[in-house]
């Protein structure tokens, strides 16, 4: 029992304990405000850095304000909920839990005006049923203050409008969590499955918790934790999957074709389910809709785990997580949806039924050696080939092998190919779904709905390159299209018109002289990227195209010949990317601003931008994603103003010239990220105001250039004080910083980081160290520096570190890994892990989930 002192008593601490730390921010500004006074005249740096750490302090003071105005918020809503009565409280917490959390929730209780005599503090299952006796009315739990109570207070919400008796469902919903007490994934896939179907009857549940509780008696004696808890896991996972529709497993167990952890894009995915015949409706649309309706089910289950996610919040990709990929693979290789003579590298390649008889040792170009001297192919429906190239020189032929072979393909992908001309058999081809190539001149496939060119060129001075693949000659035949993209006009542009025809196109990713929109696509298009090719003038030289959006010039004439024209905005268009002038962009007022704009991003690339330019982006009122790429800003300062950008979430700027970015109060209220890249940015301030931001991303030059870009060292000054402003800041993402061990602690200062991505040339050095009391919130780590081998955890750092993903070339050394006391999950990628380092890891008390991947 922690008795607290009397109820004056402990306010008067509670209060001074605040008090104290506010005084002390205080005395050290007054100091550094003194310091300022008596420093000399020609001391301009003295001058300079007493004046940034007075205004740091200032704001932390601020800070610490605000955070004690929000706590006496919630205790005031707390004690409308209390009556005069004395109220004794019962606590159950993880025996992990760190003495400053305990702090924390001590200072909240002595702030309530009510008498709390003490707290009955539980820090076991067993002790739990005691607890209840002190309960009153004997109805009442105790409060769980454990991993286990959160889970079952949250499932208890999600079904308790649909189950009818209560307490039956939340004791053995309880019982269930308890036995999943060390495995968090365990609760997770529990939650989110009761989530996806709350009407899981009591039998169903009390089936699960004695299967539990089997699992945990056969594994009683078992040599390693990971085994009991792999076996929790497949009975969770089973449990989830089980409830799901036929259809629904089978698109699950596809993915089993993929290695743990390989990111699918949704698209690929969607259109691979249906030409396999997993989503059978009655036609295409009903299809895709079905399948979108799968993997946003799959993803709600947490079966699979979502990957990249847009503008509009919906998740472009996604990956299968170890615990999962094992359960689906024993199952798909039972319904011969994987073939055990086809090894993981190259199941992924074919359709799921197949005639192909390679080896685990054979490589694709053994399949495509075979081609010729082969009877045709008939199960094979879908080839995907992303990234092979292996179609150079003497293997153009593999491409007509395909087409002569292969005769009811219906999904061939050459993403990331060498393919440099598409040879006129394709036209036998049956494809429905989706291509990727890099030559469409004479292409002809009536049925195709989604066509990627994918070679392009390099235009000096443009952020992007340009695309090279000419518009189909008969692309009007393609009435099916839905999207077509990296694609470029002919001169006069012709082709275009026959574009407006695809009354089902989506999407449109072109590179046009001159283009309308109206027609179909007017009601249809939802995404349009337009890039600008250089123009050869009259006198011989080269220019950009003029972009406007609209139909009238900044003079108020008409546009010029060499201008883009967007005569008709389509209506529904929720994306737009505008890339390739280096000459003035007017964005007009009428597009912009309309109160039924869709447009939710907008991307801007290797164009002119004012501040009235940016104003009137602000006014777009769905806008969530703003990216600004090499952008040639006419003034210093990008402002974002009051009350503007209401509904934006990310924004991004790279290689743009300006040097200061400010956020008045009030601006962009929703913003949540902010990506910095190769930039030149020297202020970036009002960042303090932002409500919501909780996550920065910056990837900077790693080569110090003068000319072009801030020095590293300036570089990581700025981002120190943006951290120092911004202390709500909770994920931090690094690349190209090379952080040394100063940088790294001063970074380890920052209160709020719960989320820590070191990528590529984010450290320079090779060994990285976290000492103790540093990085005291951060519970995700993940490390991917090819420069960092050795890792140093030194006792009572990182104490709240929950989980650690390194990825590595070469592991010299992992130490400190076995006192982390919260440390649950480790997933180390590469090669080579040495065993002192999984004795380490074995030593740790919380016996943490390890997953090895090569």
């Amino acid at each position: 029992m922690e008795v607290f002192p009397k109820p004056s008593e402990a306010q008067g601490q509670a209060t001074t304990v605040v008090e104290d730390q506010i005084k002390e921010m205080i005395h050290k500004v007054t100091e550094m405000v003194q310091q300022l006074q008596e420093a000399p005249a020609n001391h301009t740096k003295i001058l300079e850095d007493v004046s940034t750490e007075t205004k740091q302090k200032i704001d932390q003071i601020k800070w610490r304000v605000e955070e004690q105005m929000q706590i006496k918020w919630l205790v005031d809503k707390i004690e409308e909920r209390l009556d005069e009565d004395t109220l004794m409280l019962i606590l159950r917490i993880d025996d992990q839990i760190y003495e400053s959390s305990w702090e924390e929730n001590r200072y909240a209780l002595n702030l309530l005006r009510w008498q709390v005599p003490g707290v009955l503090i539980i820090t076991n299952t067993e002790s739990i049923q005691k607890a209840k006796d002190y309960c009153y009315p004997p109805q009442r739990k105790p409060i769980e203050y454990s991993l286990v109570g959160l889970y079952h207070d949250t499932v208890l919400k999600l079904t308790s409008q649909h189950k009818n008796d209560g307490n039956s469902s939340s004791e053995i919903i309880h019982n269930i969590l308890e036995e999943c007490e060390d495995h968090e994934f365990c609760m997770r896939i529990f939650t989110h499955a009761l989530h996806a179907n709350p009407m899981r009857s009591n039998e169903e549940l009390h089936k699960l918790h004695h299967t539990l509780q089997e699992v945990s008696k056969k594994s009683f004696n078992s040599t390693t934790e990971n085994c009991r808890r792999d076996s929790l896991a497949k009975k969770m996972i089973k449990f989830s999957y089980s409830d799901l529709s036929k259809e629904y497993k089978s698109c699950l167990l596809y993915l089993a074709i993929f290695p743990p952890g390989h990111n699918v894009r949704r698209s690929t995915l969607i259109g691979r389910w249906i030409v396999e015949g997993l989503i059978t409706k009655e036609d295409w649309p009903t299809s895709v809709h079905q399948a979108e309706q799968c993997f946003d089910a799959l993803v709600d289950r947490m079966l699979v785990n979502p990957g990249h996610i847009g503008a509009t919040g919906k998740i472009k990709s996604c990956s299968v997580g170890h615990l999962v990929h094992g359960f689906i693979t024993k199952i798909a290789r039972k319904q011969h949806i994987v073939l055990t003579r086809l090894s993981l590298h190259l199941a992924r390649h074919f359709s799921i039924f197949n005639d192909v008889h390679l080896g685990s040792s054979d490589n694709i170009h053994k399949f495509f050696k075979k081609l010729p001297e082969s009877s045709p192919w008939s199960r094979l429906k879908v080839l995907d080939l992303e990234g092979c190239r292996c179609f150079s020189g003497k293997n153009q032929h593999y491409l007509k092998d395909i087409c002569n072979k292969i005769l009811l393909l219906k999904y061939l992908s050459l993403r990331g190919t060498d393919v440099s001309n598409l040879p006129v058999e394709m036209n036998n081809l049956r494809i429905s779904t989706e291509m990727h190539a890099s030559a469409t001149k004479h292409l002809v496939l009536l049925k195709l709905k989604c066509l990627l060119a994918g070679h392009t060129d390099l235009i000096p001075g443009m952020a992007k390159e340009f695309f090279s693949v000419r518009v189909p000659k008969k692309i009007e035949k393609m009435v099916n299209m839905e999207v077509l993209s990296n694609v470029k006009a002919s001169q006069n542009g012709h082709e275009l018109k026959d574009i407006r025809k695809l009354w089902q196109l989506r999407k449109l990713d072109v590179a046009p002289q001159e283009f309308d929109s109206g027609g179909d696509l007017h009601e249809c298009l939802r995404s349009l990227s337009i890039t600008l090719l250089p123009i050869t003038s009259h006198e011989g030289t080269t220019c950009s195209g003029l972009i406007l959006l609209g139909n009238t010039s900044s003079s108020g004439s008409p546009a010029a010949d060499n201008g883009f024209s967007l005569k008709h905005p389509p209506k529904v268009l929720e994306s737009l990317s505008i890339s390739g002038t280096t000459q003035k962009v007017q964005l007009l007022q009428t597009l912009l601003a309309e109160d039924e704009n869709q447009l939710a991003k907008v991307t801007l690339s290797s164009t002119e931008l004012n501040q009235d330019g940016f104003n009137s982006l602000a006014k777009l009122p769905k806008l969530r994603c703003l990216k600004l790429r090499h952008i040639t800003y006419t003034e210093s300062k990008l402002t974002f103003n009051e009350d503007k950008f209401k509904c934006l979430e990310y924004f991004l700027t790279e290689s743009c010239n300006m040097t200061g970015i400010f956020f008045e109060n009030g601006a962009a209220p929703e913003l949540e990220k902010i990506t910095l890249r190769f930039t030149n940015l020297q202020s970036l301030s009002g960042v303090e105001d932002l409500p919501k931001l909780k996550e920065l991303e910056v990837n900077s030059n790693n080569k110090s250039s003068s000319s072009s870009m801030a020095t590293n060292e300036d570089s990581n000054n700025m981002l120190h004080s943006f951290l120092d402003r911004a202390i709500q800041i909770a994920k931090v993402t690094l690349r190209g910083t090379l952080l040394k061990q100063g940088d790294f602690q001063k970074l380890s200062k920052k209160s709020n980081i719960r989320c820590l991505e070191l990528l590529d040339k984010s450290c320079d050095e090779s060994q990285l160290t976290f000492n103790k009391a540093e990085f005291l919130k951060l519970n995700h780590l993940i490390v991917n520096c090819s420069k960092i081998t050795k890792i140093n955890f030194t006792s009572g750092s990182t104490p709240k570190l929950e989980k650690f993903i390194w990825a590595f070339t070469n592991m010299q050394s992992l130490s400190g890994i076995d006192s982390l006391p919260r440390l649950r999950e480790i997933e180390l990628i590469g090669d080579f892990v040495p065993n002192e380092v999984k004795e380490s890891i074995n030593k740790n008390k919380n016996k943490p989930y390890v997953t090895y991947y090569k």
